[in-house]
């Protein structure tokens, strides 16, 4: 397989009805990077942690944002493709077919599950979008194979108000555009840099438990 990944199942039974919770960390970091994270989900849950595959820093990352000689579209979409074969490969090995998917992504990791969201629509039941950026090959997709609120995905997404790389609009503009094509959006901004907020796992888990759990 292309990713590294590591599946972690609980101490518990596993049913049809165990979620899945995939993460997908930023550049430089790795598989480990967003563990702790998903205990926002609660604690029977499938953890299924998938690495990127280049070299980066002292981590690694899925792609390098350099388009000059590639366009966005041939450098991000063919990630977005190569994740949703490996992860179904994985789901069909493990026979997890028809368990809920979630997914939960940082930077790098968020622009994927954005695109995710997009190009493979209603795969994720529900994904969090930490500080991402929309590329405009996204939105050329959406108004070609989407109708509005064709996404049943429950959608969460956060930005940092001093965020050098992504700056508020840019979250705000994610959350407009996904507001039309899905029913459950929850928008959070927060006084951090590019990170993940110390209070966004507390409002996580609160939006889901009310949006998923109690649904």
């Amino acid at each position: 397989m292309k990713y590294k990944y590591e599946m972690v199942y609980p101490k518990i039974g596993v049913t049809d009805k165990t979620p899945i919770v995939m993460t997908l960390h930023g550049m430089g970091s790795s598989y480990l990077d967003l563990r702790p994270l998903v205990s926002v989900f609660g604690e029977n849950v499938i953890e299924l942690h998938v690495q990127g595959d280049i070299n980066y820093g002292s981590g690694y990352a899925y792609f390098i944002p350099e388009f000059i000689n590639k366009t966005e579209i041939a450098v991000i979409g063919s990630v977005i493709t190569d994740i949703y074969n490996q992860v179904e490969t994985i789901l069909k090995q493990e026979r997890l077919q028809d368990n809920p998917l979630f997914s939960l992504g940082f930077s790098q990791g968020a622009i994927i599950n954005t695109g995710l969201s997009i190009f493979y629509p209603n795969w994720l039941d529900v994904v969090v979008i930490l500080s991402a950026r929309l590329p405009e090959f996204y939105v050329v997709e959406a108004r070609k194979n989407l109708t509005e609120k064709q996404i049943s995905t429950k959608i969460f997404i956060s930005q940092g108000q001093k965020d050098p790389l992504f700056v508020p609009a840019t979250g705000r503009e994610i959350a407009s555009f996904f507001k039309k094509y899905a029913d459950n959006v929850e928008y959070h901004e927060y006084p951090s840099g590019h990170t993940v907020d110390h209070n966004a796992p507390q409002d996580i888990f609160e939006w889901f438990n009310e949006s998923y759990i109690t649904r």
